[in-house]
């Protein structure tokens, strides 16, 4: 199973995180596989499920249809979460694109809003309007607020994870800003504030393509390049350099000329080699749409672009080797637009396969697009409500039938 393994630690609260955590991973999951995998006393497990649907944040699994009846007393079901449980606020701000998306507990979007601000240099702008879309939604999709346990906001920035603030944000152009304490009084609800190529990694090793795997390698691949490694299950601390400190790193390309990572594998790069001359003077918004064009014409076969797609992925594929042969691997996932590069994502593959001396699997990020920022949000941010920090059950009444 993804991420570190459960340790109760003896304390009630801790037994309610572990069996939340199988609850929300394994489920469908049966109380005596939860004890055996706990190795706890199966009453104590018995104990925490009863509380848990008492709260309504669990429920038994339906009985399929003819099946059988128990004749000795009664048959638990296994337990899975209850969507209606309550709900989280998922929240992505990247240089390319900016999401908002509500969902309940078990995952299932229930809103999404996907949009492009600009300037989106002006942090304390882009603050108010991402918090006042957020709170269109939440007006338009819940009457009672009750049980929405909080938001989570996954930015391209480097953090003070302990108070929720950013330090530097090259990509975007922020200095420091303390956005947790901000987006929390715009919205009154709890906040956390991740790493977005930490947290991309780590929700595909919880939920998604990485799911089984204890060490892999992240990379996000838009306008710059972004990197996050885990190793058995945890995110190693990256926060003392710039995005993950990958994009600027100096390194020769494969033409001889050094330059940062930035320059020969990311979009800006792909795109200053196809178009020539410094794209400096461009606003953000026509630069995410030249590379989206870039892609779209790979994607079609154009010849020239898809040169260059392998080309920067051939360059990133190197480094990845590099990486690779130092933290070892499992998966590399591949996260960001130019995820969606077939040009790109095969030279990768192809660079890595060559390059290593064990098979490493190279995938997509389910966290590309706007409808994949809303999947990794809203799934960290029940990860984050339910495991990291779970609610007070006894502040919980049951949900009506």
């Amino acid at each position: 199973m993804a991420d570190e393994q459960p340790n109760p630690g003896g304390t009630v609260g801790g037994a309610l995180r572990a069996t939340l955590r199988e609850v929300l991973l394994t489920g469908p999951v049966t109380r005596r596989r939860i004890a055996s995998r706990l190795e706890m006393d199966p009453s104590t497990i018995s104990r925490i499920a009863r509380a848990l649907i008492d709260a309504g944040l669990a429920q038994e699994e339906m009985e399929a249809p003819g099946a059988r009846p128990s004749t000795r007393g009664r048959r638990f079901q296994p337990l899975e979460i209850d969507p209606q449980g309550g709900q989280v606020l998922g929240i992505a701000i990247t240089p390319v694109i900016q999401t908002v998306a509500l969902a309940d507990i078990g995952g299932n979007i229930i809103a999404g809003a996907e949009f492009t601000i600009e300037p989106i240099d002006d942090s304390d702008m882009v603050i108010r309007k991402i918090a006042q879309e957020s709170r269109r939604m939440i007006g338009a999709h819940l009457e009672d607020r009750s049980r929405l346990f909080g938001g989570l906001l996954m930015v391209t920035a480097v953090l003070d994870t302990a108070r929720g603030s950013i330090t530097h944000c090259p990509y975007l152009g922020w200095g420091p800003v303390p956005i947790r304490a901000q987006l929390a009084d715009l919205l009154n609800v709890p906040m956390q504030v991740r790493m977005f190529t930490d947290s991309v990694a780590r929700v595909e090793m919880l939920f998604g393509v990485a799911r089984g795997r204890r060490n892999v390698l992240g990379l996000l691949c838009g306008s710059g390049i972004g990197a996050a490694v885990l190793i058995d299950g945890r995110v190693v601390d990256s926060s003392g350099f710039p995005t993950g400190g990958i994009g600027m790193m100096t390194v020769t390309g494969e033409d001889g000329i050094e330059g940062t990572l930035d320059d020969h594998a990311s979009g800006l790069g792909i795109l200053r080699r196809l178009q020539g001359g410094s794209l400096a003077r461009l606003p953000l918004s026509a630069l995410n749409d030249a590379l989206g064009d870039a892609i779209e014409r790979d994607r079609a076969g154009d010849s020239p672009v898809a040169a260059q797609m392998a080309r920067a992925g051939r360059e990133l594929g190197r480094l990845v080797v590099q990486y690779g042969n130092f933290v070892r691997p499992e998966m590399v996932v591949i996260a960001g637009p130019l995820a969606l590069a077939p040009s790109y994502m095969a030279a990768i593959k192809e660079t890595v396969e060559e390059g290593l001396d064990r098979g490493v699997e190279v995938a997509e990020s389910r966290a590309t697009g706007a409808k994949g920022g809303w999947w990794a949000t809203c799934n960290l941010a029940v990860y984050e409500y339910l495991v990291e920090r779970p609610p007070d059950l006894s502040k919980l009444s049951r949900l009506p039938d």
